[in-house]
């Protein structure tokens, strides 16, 4: 209660400054100069390449060469992130490395505050009670626990006024740029909060203030006053600080078509009752040309994200699978149609759908 009414006070104060977008430049000149980013720390390469290289392996079903790839990925970084320990998890239970298993659940118990994802996969199906219980015991506090809480009111502040933009706009704006400000502080001072000092969240992908990068990407789309983010994140990227696939993801929405095709290659299954499995089981994937395709490719290659084909592969895996990895590079979305649609009406819907699309087929990966 006492965090809320501090952040109503603060929001109230800033909201009064009759902020408009000339005040953007503040955004700007919070911002430390960085140097050039040239993708060249050869460790998080290498860190990258190996969990890809260990979800590829999750995908044709090794899980014990997804462990080794997983246990040789963590001793190139100073914290991996909480989707990979999850993975390494389960492909070390799959694969009977228990040890290794037992190492992984700790790390993941140590550096969250919330288990409620993470305990109903691993407890009564692969482990009991008492053994997870055991790991309860032992946990240590491997984060920040302050900044952890100041991040989450962070995201409060965001969320405060949406999605009232047409009466409250300035001071979500106000609210916005306060926090782009700690943010760009934090990382001048710290490096790029992330899992390093706020550990993992629940749903062991990102951090809480993701939706004020998430937005202030979508502002520049439309206004190039707004900062930059490409240098942070390259930065952060090169670091170990930042997943690559989030780099992708936002710095397509900031919509700057000199700086590459920055594809996040969503994939779509489009699902009726009366259709057919063959149907709603499919794989719609963006219909690029082959330019688009290797440019987009490229731009990934040097994020040290995945290359399309690989997302492709990970995404069926997914859509077929019972086991919950998580792979941050799939972006799946389904649309459920509506029940109340014939079965002829179905096809057409789903024919037009799916026209600006092409299918996945594992044959005809590029």
């Amino acid at each position: 209660m006492r965090i809320t009414i501090i952040l109503i006070i603060m929001t109230i104060q800033i909201g009064c400054k009759n902020r408009n977008e000339t005040n953007i430049k503040s955004e700007n000149s919070a911002m430390t100069e960085f140097t050039k980013c040239n993708y060249n720390n050869e460790a998080i390469a290498n860190y990258h390449t190996l969990t890809n290289k260990a979800e590829m392996a999750i995908c044709a079903g090794d899980f014990e060469k997804a462990s080794k790839n997983y246990a040789l990925a963590f001793k190139e970084i100073k914290k991996p992130f909480g989707a990979d320990v999850y993975n390494a998890a389960l492909s070390n239970q799959l694969s009977n490395n228990l040890d290794e298993r037992n190492l992984n659940l700790q790390l993941l118990i140590n550096n969250s505050d919330d288990l409620s994802s993470i305990k109903p996969i691993f407890v009564n199906t692969y482990i009991d009670e008492n053994l997870w219980n055991s790991f309860i015991e032992k946990r240590t506090t491997d984060y920040d626990s302050s900044l952890r809480s100041e991040f989450k009111s962070i995201y409060e502040r965001d969320q405060m006024f949406r999605p009232m933009y047409d009466t409250h706009n300035d001071t979500i704006q106000a609210n916005r740029l306060l926090n782009m400000n700690r943010i760009l502080s934090l990382t001048d001072s710290l490096g790029f909060p992330s899992q390093i000092e706020l550990g993992f969240r629940r749903s062991l992908r990102g951090q809480n203030h993701d939706v004020v990068l998430v937005h202030t990407s979508q502002r520049r789309s439309s206004n190039k006053n707004i900062i930059d983010l490409e240098p942070i994140f390259c930065k952060a990227v090169n670091e170990g600080r930042f997943d690559p696939e989030q780099a992708i993801s936002y710095l397509n929405f900031q919509n700057d078509k000199d700086k590459g095709n920055f594809e996040v290659y969503s994939t779509w299954q489009y699902r009726h009752h009366l259709l057919p499995d063959s149907l709603n089981n499919q794989i719609w994937l963006p219909n690029l040309n082959q330019e688009k395709y290797e440019s987009a490719n490229e731009t990934r290659k040097k994020w040290n994200a995945d290359q399309l084909d690989e997302i492709a592969i990970k995404s069926d895996f997914i859509s077929r699978s019972y086991i919950p990895f998580i792979f941050t590079s799939v972006k799946v979305f389904v649309e459920n149609m509506s029940i109340n649609l014939t079965l002829e009406e179905a096809l057409k819907q789903y024919k037009m759908s799916t026209s600006d699309k092409r299918p996945f087929e594992k044959s005809k990966i590029r």
